[in-house]
């Protein structure tokens, strides 16, 4: 009896720590007489935040409103460039940049302040010239959800700050100030998920210029480059079942799993992906499958890294002309991909002609099975993906025509 209830005691000891080590959660209390662990998990989308870095150039049109009739009204032109870092998530962008700029004013007359006390001088065709500092901050709201296809569209307030010996746009330099405080609203439209082109259209006025209101209407085209991208975080939604009581823990952490990359192989029959008779020119139904394919390609780059298109032919004709033909139609696959969206330089085309047949005989059946465009892919992380997303693709346009 008494080895019987040691033997007890070191099983339920032994599950205890098996319990303790596979769970994450952190509980305040104990919970006796587990029976059930189960763990689900939620990755429906990337959270997290991502940094961009943009550079570019401004140009906009700005206009002065005086508040007394000693100053005409100014209108000219700002120019200059600025850098911005910009924090990013699925939701929100928020920026903080700097940058120089030039500004030009005309007017028709202006009375300032002469160099003697309560003397006034009258200035004609007026010009205004300014040389100041920016630093700038905003937040914006991203309007729809980042991918490949789709430009980012967001919108949301600035603030800006115009420093230098002149930063209050006006014409008299007893009263110049030494920075300009302006506030607005900004819309940007942003292209493409590594290399960002992006074009920004705002309104400013400023806050603190008291002889004056100043108009900034601004255009800016800048060029960014992602220094890090928002990281996936995994959910472990971990529910215990007692006799007493039952506890659901949320934990969030990075995902840290290890990633295994592989190179895989599709074979695109005459079925799928074909051309006209001796030409590369695509036909309609294989149009279509490689647009789709190309879009879903562009939309998840991350899983996978390299695509070589390769072209086959039947062994009817000289080789020379074969090998010309392969080349050309993978380089129509190839083009059919990169207008759907897919980055030129993960894609290349080569062809082999009839070297590398599949069917050695002579005949019909292996001419058509010889016919045939295959992909290879490297570096995909996920190769159950790939296939399912190709199969589907197949059976969709399978009842199209050609």
């Amino acid at each position: 009896m008494q080895i019987t209830r040691s033997f007890v005691h070191k099983v339920s000891f032994a599950q205890l720590l098996i319990v303790l080590s596979s769970s994450q959660a952190i509980a305040s209390t104990s919970i006796s007489q587990s029976k059930s662990v189960r763990t689900s998990a939620d990755t429906t989308r990337p959270s997290g935040y991502g940094l961009d870095l943009f550079v570019g150039a401004d140009g906009a049109l700005v206009s002065t409103t005086p508040d007394s009739d000693e100053e005409s009204p100014k209108t000219g032109s700002l120019y200059g460039g600025k850098a911005a870092l910009t924090l990013t998530n699925l939701d929100l962008e928020i920026e903080t940049g700097g940058g120089y700029y030039k500004t030009r004013l005309l007017g028709d007359a202006d009375i300032v302040e002469g160099p003697t006390p309560d003397t006034k001088v009258r200035l004609e065709n007026v010009k205004i010239f300014t040389d100041t500092g920016l630093v700038e901050i905003s937040a914006r709201l991203r309007l729809n959800e980042p991918s490949a296809d789709n430009a980012v569209w967001s919108a949301g307030p600035v603030a800006k700050a115009f420093l230098g010996t002149n930063a209050s746009f006006g014409p008299d330099s007893l009263k110049t100030y030494r920075s300009g405080i302006f506030i607005g609203g900004q819309v940007a439209l942003t292209f493409g998920s590594t290399w960002k082109p992006r074009l920004i259209l705002e309104y400013n006025t400023d806050i603190n210029l008291y002889e004056r209101q100043v108009h900034i209407a601004l255009l800016s085209l800048q060029f960014g480059r992602s220094l890090f991208t928002p990281k996936t975080i995994v959910k472990d939604v971990r529910t215990q079942v007692t006799d007493e009581t039952v506890k659901k823990v949320t934990v969030e952490k990075p995902v840290e799993k290890q990633i295994i990359k592989e190179n895989v192989r599709f074979l695109l029959d005459s079925e799928t992906v074909n051309f006209e008779t001796d030409k590369a020119v695509l036909l309609s139904r294989s149009e279509t499958f490689l647009r789709e394919l190309g879009r879903m390609l562009a939309q998840y780059p991350d899983r996978w890294n390299q695509l070589t298109v390769e072209g086959h032919t039947d062994i009817r004709g000289s080789a020379d002309r074969n090998n010309r033909l392969s080349l050309a139609r993978a380089n129509s696959v190839r083009e059919a991909l990169v207008k759907a969206g897919v980055a030129q330089n993960r894609i290349r085309a080569v062809g082999f002609g009839f070297n590398r047949p599949l069917d050695p005989a002579n005949n019909e059946v292996a001419w058509a099975r010889n016919r045939r465009v295959e992909l290879s892919f490297e570096g995909v992380r996920d190769a159950r993906w790939l296939r399912e997303v190709l199969q589907k693709l197949k059976v969709a346009v399978g009842s199209l025509p050609r």
